[in-house]
Parts: C-alpha cells; structure tokens; sequence
C-alpha cells in the first residue's frame, strides 16, 4: 500500500515514511520521486491533539486520584504512551499528506 505525493501526484509513500513525514511543525519528508517535502495533514493534526490532550487529562486525574505510585503510573503514563503509539499509528494509515510549509 503506498500513498499519493501532493507534489507529484505519484503513489511512492510507504506508511512507515508517511508516519515518519511529522506535522505541519516539521519540514516533512522528501518525495522518493520527486523530492517535494510533504507532511501529514489537518486530520491527523487534530486526532493526534484529541489523543494528547486526553492523556494530559488523565495524567492529572490519575496524580489527584490515586494514592499508590503503581495506579499512578499505570493510570497516567500508560495512556501517555497509548496516546503516542495511537498517533503514529493514525499518522501511517490515515489522513492524506499535504505540501510542506517549513523549509528545512
């Protein structure tokens, strides 16, 4: 499966480099074909705010809830990782790549 470059029109993305592109602060990855710098897109801008922002939630509940160290770690730094694993995994199979804002 590979994805559509926004420069060239060309199917030359795998999903591990259209994971590895970044968002729109980052200068992307260049186009196999082409070299055009491309970046995941607004979709996965805000799947991936959604995603952090529920983990800070429950990094704060999970400080003023629980007692032990133990429930505190696993209620707070495990969605914190789930939060990043998701994302990535967001960022290589859905949304579309856009045009690179940031020049290196």
């Amino acid at each position: 499966m590979k994805y559509t470059c926004p420069h060239c029109g060309e199917k030359t993305y795998s999903p591990l480099l259209k994971a590895l592109c970044g968002g729109f602060s980052s200068s992307g990855k260049p186009c196999p074909n082409c070299g055009g710098r491309s970046v995941n897109g607004y979709l996965n801008l805000i799947v991936n705010s959604v995603l952090r922002l529920t983990a800070l939630v429950m990094i704060f509940v999970s400080y003023f809830k629980f007692n032990t160290m133990k429930e505190v770690l696993l209620w707070g730094a495990l969605p914190l990782v789930l939060a990043f694993v998701l994302g990535f995994l967001f960022d290589m199979f859905f949304g579309k790549l856009t045009e690179a804002i940031k020049k290196e």
